[in-house]
């Protein structure tokens, strides 16, 4: 089927189920009153019985410094019925939850507390799609939606302090899918990554609820407070200079260990990204170097002596360091045996050739570190 041939129709039918004041711009959709973007992108359109349809949503909205993907999917007698469907979606429940965002409609307020620095948020929820064959199981559907509005809020409060990030906005996605009332699948993710807590938590409440066929979805939006928000200081250009200039530094240092560290603190005067430089790249290199591992996502931290719990992904540096890693190495900028000698200084490298099943890093930091 010609879906290049639907696309004007798709950004037409997009247009017109938007209540805000908008306009058709480069193939996107743009709401003027807020400055937001919204790309999309038809990737199915088959048809056999009926039309199976499937649209890729990118939301570019002031404040969130991610880009907000969603899907929508829908069924229908014919093509134009099955993208309406699909937009309308996307629309009822991600679209009107970032206007009630930046309206600054919340519903919760949360705090949260990371390596000891308190962090305080507020909650706003997107209305919830709801899509079920027993809609007669009254008990089920009261509990669900209408005397529970905050339904999926309730699953996770009491985790959802323990994995939010340091960022200014986190974007959460929570989808759930029940099918014949045995296969369970959870669809949730944080900033558009995939979040293995929460998918384990919804789908274990849902073993509890009895549906033949069941599928939830909502956004939550989690804006952290300008008393505990501090603005990230680098950019992406400058992590990937600081992690190519430390690893350089690394092999001219021959394990000079002070040789490495006076040399080091000559090129970034940041103390702070200097400890996460060091902690993390060993690290991402072992994980690279042992991809059919599962290496936890949970860290445990030690600043000063104290112990901490946390993820990886609520240190706002370690994806930037990451890729900025995998990157230089993938352009061969160093020796060939660097790679192997930063897998060895990972805190977790004995563990992996004793082959223990505990494969949660550990990170250590001195009393002079703060969180960026």
């Amino acid at each position: 089927m010609n879906i290049k041939g639907y696309k004007e129709y798709l950004l037409n039918i997009l247009s017109l189920s938007i209540d805000e004041n908008n306009k058709i711009e480069n193939d996107s959709i743009r709401i003027l009153t807020y400055n937001i973007t919204i790309q999309s992108k038809i990737i199915q359109l088959e048809k056999n019985n009926s039309v199976i349809c499937t649209i890729y949503f990118y939301t570019q909205a002031p404040i969130i410094e991610n880009i907000i993907f969603d899907y929508s999917s829908s069924i229908a007698t014919d093509e134009y019925k099955a993208i309406e469907l699909a937009c309308n979606s996307f629309v009822f429940c991600t679209f009107n939850g970032i206007i009630s965002f930046l309206k600054g409609v919340y519903q919760h307020d949360l705090i949260s507390y990371i390596l000891n620095y308190k962090k305080i948020y507020t909650v706003s929820e997107s209305p919830i799609i709801s899509l079920t064959n027993e809609y007669n199981n009254v008990d089920n559907y009261d509990i669900i939606l209408e005397r529970n509005p905050n339904f999926l809020w309730n699953i996770i409060k009491k985790d959802i302090k323990d994995i939010i990030t340091n960022d200014r906005v986190n974007c959460i996605k929570l989808s759930i899918t029940k099918v014949f009332n045995e296969t369970i699948v959870a669809d949730c993710s944080i900033n558009n990554v995939d979040n293995a807590v929460l998918n384990s938590i919804l789908e274990e409440r849902f073993k509890q609820i009895n549906y033949d066929f069941l599928y939830i979805k909502q956004f939550l939006f989690i804006l952290q407070d300008d008393s505990t928000y501090k603005k990230y200081p680098y950019s992406k250009e400058e992590i990937e200079y600081f992690v190519i200039e430390t690893i350089l530094e690394f092999e001219n240092s021959n394990n000079h260990y002070d040789t490495y560290i006076k040399n080091i603190n000559g090129i970034i005067t940041d103390n702070n990204i200097i400890e996460e430089m060091m902690n993390f790249i060993p690290n991402i290199c072992l994980e690279n170097a042992f991809p059919n591992i599962i290496f936890s996502d949970k860290v445990n931290v030690y600043v000063s002596g104290e112990k901490y719990s946390m993820y990886k992904n609520q240190f706002r540096s370690y994806k930037l360091i990451e890729d900025a890693v995998i990157d230089s190495f993938s352009n061969k900028i160093f020796k060939s045996d660097t790679f192997d000698k930063l897998v060895k200084m990972s805190s977790l490298y004995n563990k992996v050739n004793n082959i223990d099943e505990n494969f949660t890093a550990t990170f250590y930091f001195s009393d002079r570190y703060e969180l960026i």
